[in-house]
C-alpha cells in the first residue's frame, strides 16, 4: 500500500516581482530552478506545505505576499521560536491528516532548525537531502526530487523514499 507522505520544503530566496500588496499561491511565488524541482516532487504527495522564514508553515496553495527574510538573518531565540511555531503547525497537519511520513526537503538551515522537533512529530521524518548518501549537494537533490521513482505515488513504503530519520509513533 503506498504510503500517505505530506512533504514540507523550503521558501527560497528568489521570488516573482510582485507588485505592492499583491499575492500569490505559495507554490508560485518562488521561482529558481531549485525550487521548481522541489515544488514538483510536493505536488506528487498527499500534503504539500512550504517552510516560510516569514509565514511559518504554510499550505502551498494559500495565497501569500512577496517578502525579504529569510532565517540566515535572524537571531538564534527567532530561528528556535520559529522552528517551535513551525513544528507544533507540522504536529496538527500530520495528525489531522493522518500520514505515515513526512519528507522535509531544503537547506540545513531549514532542516535543521526543526530537527529537534523531530521525535514529537506524529509521522516518520525523512530528509532525503541531508541523509540520503546519493544526494550530497543541491544538483544531485534537484536530480533526486525529479526522480519519479522516489515520487510518493510510485512507493510502497516510507523506507523507498529515503533514510528516516525518526521513525514516528508507527511502526515504518
Amino acid at each position: 500500500m503506498t504510503p500517505r507522505v505530506c512533504t514540507v520544503i523550503s521558501c527560497g530566496g528568489t521570488k516573482v516581482d510582485l507588485p505592492a500588496g499583491a499575492s500569490l499561491e505559495a507554490r508560485l511565488l518562488y521561482d529558481s530552478s531549485v525550487h521548481t524541482c522541489k515544488d514538483r516532487y510536493g505536488c506528487h504527495s498527499d500534503g504539500y506545505y512550504i517552510m516560510s522564514a516569514k509565514y511559518g508553515l504554510v499550505h502551498n496553495q494559500t495565497e501569500i505576499t512577496t517578502y525579504d527574510r529569510t532565517l540566515e538573518t535572524m537571531s538564534e531565540p527567532q530561528v528556535r521560536a520559529w522552528a517551535r511555531d513551525v513544528a507544533d503547525d507540522l504536529a496538527s497537519v500530520l495528525a489531522n491528516g493522518e500520514f505515515d511520513a513526512v519528507v522535509l526537503i531544503g537547506s540545513k538551515t531549514y532542516v535543521g532548525a526543526l530537527r529537534p522537533h523531530f521525535e514529537a512529530l506524529p509521522a516518520a521524518v525523512l530528509t532525503p537531502w541531508q541523509t540520503d548518501d546519493s544526494v550530497t549537494g543541491v544538483g544531485r537533490g534537484m536530480s533526486w526530487c525529479n526522480d519519479e521513482s522516489n515520487w510518493p505515488e510510485n512507493v510502497d513504503s516510507v523506507a523507498e523514499i529515503g533514510a528516516v530519520v525518526s521513525p514516528g509513533p508507527a511502526e515504518v
